[in-house]
């Protein structure tokens, strides 16, 4: 086994299927964090295993990102350290009682060593013999809220192809993320493995239930699982309701975000995101001006 990793338990799961979400570039919008954190609290599954953090990070990254640096969290009163948390990287498990169990993982994308990373990671799906995983993540991109989620997918296996005909399949060359590198090493050890990545309204900051409803909809229609996410439904219907209400409060910030529906409808049909003249940045000051002066972006 692995020796990054550390087990607290070593349950019994039958064909799991690993649905991964983490701290990092893909990540916009924590869908892919608060994906996994609502599915833990929802099926209250129990922690089994954790990777190790002491050889992926650097705690500190100057100029980066706050999303990439890692300094451990700590709680100080009166002048006493209470408490002081470094990152983690947890496995859960669930035991569905049907064909396929479920083992959820979260944590941070790692700074260094991504391969033995991802070693870990493999270990788990080869020990358990997952059936497949799920990476999920978000990109912001110039897409409106009020329009169907839009989803790309990275595959292992070409085979898997004939499953994913309603997800568009990535074309890019580039720097890749950590999902990309572990859905190839996946790949070579045989395993089934599948980036799904949710393009997330630039104007959506933090966790939005509407779009993790619809994100995990998509997702467990490619499984057998059966979980009601019938109250996320109720919170991202609540959620939506209280972002029309600023809109309709804001006529600048509407306007940008019809011209954005505008062009993201003309633009479907030609692969969207490459349009420069809708005014985001326009939109994006809209909605600071609302979050400083009391208003929560959604």
């Amino acid at each position: 086994m692995n020796e990054s990793l550390i087990f607290q338990e070593t349950p019994d799961l039958v064909n799991p299927y690993i649905l991964i979400g983490y701290r990092g570039w893909l990540n916009a919008g924590e869908i892919a964090t608060g994906s996994i954190d609502f599915l833990r609290r929802k099926l209250n599954a129990r922690k089994f295993a954790s990777i190790d953090p002491r050889h992926f990070y650097v705690w500190q990254l100057p100029g980066f990102d706050p999303a990439q640096v890692m300094r451990p969290n700590a709680i100080v009163e009166g002048g006493l350290i209470k408490s002081l948390v470094e990152p983690a990287n947890e496995f859960f498990f669930w035991k569905s009682g049907a064909e396929n169990d479920l083992i959820l993982f979260t944590g941070f994308e790692p700074n260094v060593a991504w391969p033995e990373y991802t070693s870990a990671v493999l270990s788990i799906a080869k020990r358990y013999k997952a059936c497949r995983i799920y990476i999920l993540g978000g990109v912001f991109d110039q897409v409106p809220h009020t329009r169907e989620i839009n989803i790309y997918a990275v595959l292992s296996r070409p085979e898997m192809k004939s499953e994913f005909q309603s997800f568009p399949l990535l074309n890019y060359t580039g720097p890749c993320s950590f999902s990309t590198l572990l859905v190839h090493h996946a790949g070579r050890e045989g395993i089934e493995a599948a980036s799904i990545v949710a393009r997330v309204p630039p104007y959506i900051e933090t966790f939005n239930a509407k779009i993790s409803y619809d994100f995990l909809k998509k997702v467990f229609a490619l499984t057998s699982l059966n979980i009601d996410l019938s109250d996320l439904k109720k919170s991202g219907d609540a959620v939506n309701k209280l972002m029309e209400n600023d809109f309709r409060q804001n006529m600048d910030a509407l306007a940008q975000l019809r011209q954005l529906e505008q062009m993201y409808d003309a633009s479907l049909l030609q692969g969207y995101g490459d349009n420069q003249e809708v005014k985001i940045d326009e939109l994006m000051r809209e909605m600071q001006s609302e979050k400083k002066n009391g208003q929560k972006p959604h």
